[in-house]
């Protein structure tokens, strides 16, 4: 079988960050690394090494100091603003720690809310927003406002909110973070499941050995650098 494209190339990449009266932070120190289609990837390292810089700068939601990121094949850093706010809806799904979801609208309203963002069509998004909702097991949910909802239903509608527009990436900060064991352990499974039914490429920062080991590809950074990039499992 050929070798498919990677849909994550980044070549070379640095951040800095400047802060008043001091030197530049440098955060990220040359960063090379691809990721194929359909891959779970998860990023390990102590706290400050750069975990968290280098997902958002996959998100896009940081620019990088020097170097390039291509998703898909395409140089996402050459887009001007517009281009780029509109690639990153469509393209990227985010999880972080903290849930952030809207208080004021039910966990319906939030998991559509990216493909409102994006104009698409009202009905269509509600009817994918509970199916969404159904495979996080959440239909009894619907209607409920995230107040309502313990912390691990509200991060369970955060990943239905970064699927709901089909991306080709899920970008997933310390998601399970706040949550304790058992809950944890439930979300992790229903990423991983999520991920494998969608064919989504899956890229997870986290802290969780037992986590990491199960992806297919565990990458560790420290001091900036990728210092160990090993292949656990093919893709399924």
């Amino acid at each position: 079988m050929q070798p498919s494209n990677p849909i994550l190339q980044i070549t070379d990449l640095y951040k800095n960050y400047h802060l008043d009266g001091a030197q530049d932070v440098k955060v990220l120190k040359g960063i090379n690394l691809e990721v194929e289609p359909g891959e779970i990837v998860t990023v390990l390292g102590p706290s400050g090494v750069g975990k968290s810089t280098l997902l958002h700068v996959i998100g896009t939601l940081d620019k990088p100091t020097q170097g390039s990121v291509r998703i898909d094949g395409q140089d996402i850093f050459r887009y001007k603003e517009a281009t780029l706010a509109d690639f990153r809806n469509q393209t990227i799904g985010f999880i972080f720690q903290f849930h952030h979801l809207l208080p004021e609208f039910s966990a319906l309203e939030n998991v559509m809310m990216p493909g409102l963002i994006a104009n698409r069509d009202r009905k269509e998004l509600r009817r994918i927003g509970m199916e969404l909702l159904a495979e996080v097991d959440l239909t009894h949910r619907a209607h409920h406002r995230p107040r309502e909802l313990s912390g691990g239903e509200q991060q369970r509608v955060a990943v239905a909110r970064a699927l709901v527009n089909q991306p080709k990436i899920v970008l997933a900060d310390e998601p399970s973070g706040n949550l304790d064991v058992h809950t944890a352990e439930s979300l992790h499974k229903l990423l991983w499941r999520v991920s494998r039914n969608h064919l989504q490429t899956l890229i997870i920062v986290t802290h969780n050995l037992a986590l990491a080991e199960q992806s297919d590809r565990i990458v560790e950074l420290y001091d900036g650098k990728i210092i160990s990039n090993t292949l656990k499992n093919q893709p399924a």
